[in-house]
Order: structure tokens, then sequence, then C-alpha cells
């Protein structure tokens, strides 16, 4: 139907195109500022002081708005958590489909990739991790996160050892231990302010990933094969 019939008889006009389009527009300008104004707080303080009431002071609308986009805080958090989580998935991401090409070049850059999320993000990913402690849905969202990264990075180093350019005990193990090494010192170094040397940071994790992770010799030449 092209029109609909109010509850006093008239005829009430369908939206236009276009009006639809700048409904749509400020809808996702208003989920933007709430989300913004939450990752803005979590960096400033604890999740269990965030509240409905702080985060829409700080957008200045309404607790109705809220609403109309989140379910409770928890909802609010978790949206927040899956943005920055693919963007941290994308880094490992490219340095999986590059990793065993042009030693060291692939590693190093990953490494970079993953310490510059957390000098962006290390702030919100602590108060991620400090919810998670007491919240059980942002922990089975944390874990889950944490569980990807330590899958596509144990399936990359097997697909290395298969193809005989790294030799390790147990490709997953490593893998697991590397990333929540990863994950907890550099929530130390950037997740408060004054953050950390960002230089040091990835000089230090170069050194044990290159190390712990470094191609086999070729047999023939005695130089290093292309690794990680």
């Amino acid at each position: 139907m092209s029109n609909t019939v109010s509850q006093v008889g008239m005829i009430a006009p369908v939206p236009t195109q276009a009006q639809r389009v700048r409904h749509r527009e400020h809808r996702e300008t208003t989920r933007r500022q709430i989300l913004d104004a939450a990752d803005q707080l979590l960096r400033e303080r604890p999740y269990r002081e965030l509240t409905v009431d702080t985060v829409m002071a700080q957008t200045g609308l309404t607790r109705t708005a809220f609403y109309r986009h989140f379910g409770d805080v928890t909802d609010l958090v978790l949206r927040l958590f899956a943005d920055v989580g693919e963007e941290l998935y994308d880094v490992a991401e490219r340095w999986a489909a590059s990793a065993g090409v042009d030693y060291p070049t692939p590693g190093r850059e990953g490494l970079a990739g993953v310490v510059d999320f957390y000098v962006r993000h290390g702030p919100l990913m602590r108060a991620i991790a400090e919810a998670a402690a007491t919240d059980e849905e942002i922990e089975l969202a944390y874990r889950g996160s944490t569980e990807a990264l330590i899958d596509l990075t144990g399936g990359t180093l097997e697909r290395m050892v298969r193809d005989g350019k790294l030799q390790v005990p147990d490709a997953r193990a490593l893998a697991r231990a590397m990333t929540l090494m990863n994950n907890a010192y550099l929530l130390a170094e950037f997740g408060r302010e004054p953050q950390g040397n960002r230089d040091v940071a990835l000089t230090t994790l170069e050194t044990v990933w290159l190390r712990l992770a470094t191609p086999l010799r070729n047999s023939g030449s005695g130089g290093r094969s292309k690794g990680a």
C-alpha cells in the first residue's frame, strides 16, 4: 500500500526515498556518537563505571536514543569490541597471507601492525579485558576473539612446517603461547596512559618472534631460507 490510514482517519503520506535515506543517516550518526562516547569513557575509566547515563551525558542525547540502538551497556561494549576486533584480525590475516615469503619482512610488518593497533586501541582493549572478568557475554566474545587469532597463527605456522620452512615442536602450542604473550605485554605497555615506547615494544616482540619462529637454513647453500 502506498499510504496508511492514521487513527484520526487522515491519510499519512509514506516517506519519500530521500526522507528514508536521511533517516538512516541520522540513525547511523546517533549510533556512532554513542559508540564514540563509550569508547572515550572506557579509555578513561573502568568498565564498572560505564552506565547508560554516563554515556548519554557525553552525547547530549536522551536515554531513549540509547535504547533505540543498544539493548544495554553490555551490548554497547560488544559492538565496540566487534569493530576493533575485526581491525586486529585483519592485521593478522595480512601477515598470514604473506608469511613464508621474503623473510623476515612479513613478520616484522605483521608485528608492527599489531603494535600500532595497541597504540591506537590499548586503553579500550584493557577496559574490555577487565570487563571480560565480570561479564559473561563479554568474556565469551573476548575469549572467542583470542582463540580466532591463535587458530589463524597456528594454521599459518603449521603451513610453514609442512612446506619445510619452519621446524618447531608444536606449531599450535607456539601460536597460543606467543599470541597470549603479545596480548599481555601490549596491554601492559599501551593499556594505560602514559603509554610505553612503540619502537621499543616492536623491537622486543621482533626479537622474541623472529628467534622462536626463524626459518630453516637451506641445506645446500647454508643461507636462510625464505620464511616468516
